[in-house]
């Protein structure tokens, strides 16, 4: 087996009456490692224009700079989180303070991600309804969301 390719080697044998030396189809490629056919990929894209974004793969839709800025927003934020709980110590001024601060931090961090993932989905072919109701917004304020980020994104 040569890796995870699913490819296995064949190794050359002399074929009566052959000038290479080598059989045909040097290289053999499992049925499950093959490409899906043209009618398999044509059952996919219908089923995604009457349901459109709902059968994509996030991975496949979403460009893997974006996972990972999603993911290191997300991050931030629960480390501004997980600060709240050692910071109940000192005077009321003080620690409302520091609270407070750190809450306005992790927020303003998960509205990026609320955006982006907005903007990613919308991109993907989720309906922007679907997205608006459950990121709990209007649609107003949904298409205000997503018209900030792609203009930050430059798309």
């Amino acid at each position: 087996m040569d890796g995870d390719s699913g490819r296995l080697r064949r190794y050359p044998q002399k074929r009566p009456g052959s000038n290479t030396g080598f059989e045909e189809n040097l290289w053999w490629v499992r049925p499950e490692h093959q490409p899906s056919t043209m009618a398999a990929g044509l059952r996919v894209l219908a089923r995604e224009k009457k349901i459109p974004g709902s059968g994509t793969n996030w991975r496949s839709t979403v460009s893997a700079e974006q996972r990972f800025v999603i993911t290191n927003l997300l991050d931030e934020a629960e480390e501004q989180l997980q600060q709240l709980h050692g910071a109940q110590v000192g005077t009321t001024a003080e620690v409302a303070r520091h609270m407070l601060e750190l809450l306005s931090r992790g927020t303003d961090l998960l509205d990026q991600v609320l955006g982006r993932v907005m903007v990613a989905s919308v991109n993907a072919g989720v309906p922007l309804e679907e997205v608006a109701r459950w990121a709990r917004l209007s649609a107003e304020e949904t298409v205000e969301i997503l018209g900030t980020y792609r203009e930050a994104e430059g798309s």
